[in-house]
């Protein structure tokens, strides 16, 4: 499979940690573009060691910071989704450098993965208001990261554990019935079971 270590990297930069929504995240833009660069380089910094490497990096960088300065005006759900597109092209057109990367593609797959069900998830709930566009969603990506991980083991009986713990904690400590109740199990059981079956056809 082609490596997709740049893009994972980018994917991470602005929505692991991060809501594009968020005032907050306008506000405090180079403390982003700070923590973006960081998120970038974790994943791609042994490709350092070449000039296309280099020229990978920065270009992506670039990219990144171009878009975090873009987004200050606001965002909507179809330009975050051009952003991606265009982070993956850029990833395709450099990829070779990631080939002998000391991460395994099969774990950026992996990692990937896990951000569409937790952090992405999130984002679709602020995009159609199943929770408020400017809050954290801490519950919620927990409750979808335990299913991923579980399912990623085929171990259906703990992920009906995090679903039941998920509803307890929200009726106990959240108290606030919302649609994210439901939504949030039900995306994360569905993206999930998508993604590993994806992977074990992949890998």
């Amino acid at each position: 499979m082609i490596p997709l270590h740049s893009f994972l990297g980018h994917f991470v930069a602005d929505h692991a940690f991060s809501n594009v929504y968020s005032d907050k995240l306008r506000n405090n833009l180079i403390t982003h573009i700070v923590w973006s660069i960081i998120a970038i380089l974790a994943f791609t910094f042994d490709s350092l060691k070449t000039p296309l490497g280099i020229i990978a990096f920065f270009a992506i960088v670039a990219y990144h910071v171009v878009i975090d300065i873009y987004r200050t005006k606001g965002t909507t759900f179809k330009k975050e989704l051009l952003y991606l597109a265009i982070a993956l092209i850029i990833n395709l057109i450099f990829y070779k450098v990631y080939t002998n990367s000391y991460i395994s593609t099969e774990f950026i797959y992996y990692i990937i993965g896990m951000m569409l069900a937790t952090s992405f998830g999130s984002f679709i709930e602020r995009t159609f208001n199943i929770i408020d566009p400017q809050l954290k969603d801490t519950a919620g990506a927990s409750e979808r990261l335990a299913i991923y991980i579980f399912i990623s083991k085929f171990k259906i009986e703990w992920v009906l554990v995090a679903i039941f713990a998920g509803l307890i904690y929200r009726f106990f400590v959240v108290k606030e019935k919302s649609k994210e109740w439901v939504f949030s199990p039900v995306y994360g059981a569905i993206v999930s079971t998508i993604w590993i079956l994806l992977m074990k056809a992949m890998f």
